[in-house]
């Protein structure tokens, strides 16, 4: 059980750490977005809602993170 936590624990981290890397900062957002230029021939600041979307899902790993974290926390504590 320990185990199964804690690889979802480190794959909440690998999203996090992915998420955080393509979310661009308010300094950034002048330009074409993400710095990618043209996706599909649009600019990729012209992709509707992106950001919203991409804050909400790094809102929620980021809680799924922390929630698991606290269950390994709890889980290790009675097996040790």
């Amino acid at each position: 059980m320990l185990t199964l936590f804690t690889v979802l624990q480190v794959m909440c981290a690998l999203g996090l750490i992915v998420l955080t890397a393509v979310t661009t900062t308010k300094s950034e957002q002048s330009g074409s977005g993400f710095g990618w230029g043209t996706i599909g021939g649009k600019s990729s600041s012209s992709i509707a809602g992106l950001e919203d979307q991409l804050g909400r899902l790094t809102m929620y790993v980021a809680i799924a993170f922390l929630a698991i974290s606290t269950i390994v926390g709890v889980l290790a504590f009675r097996a040790g």
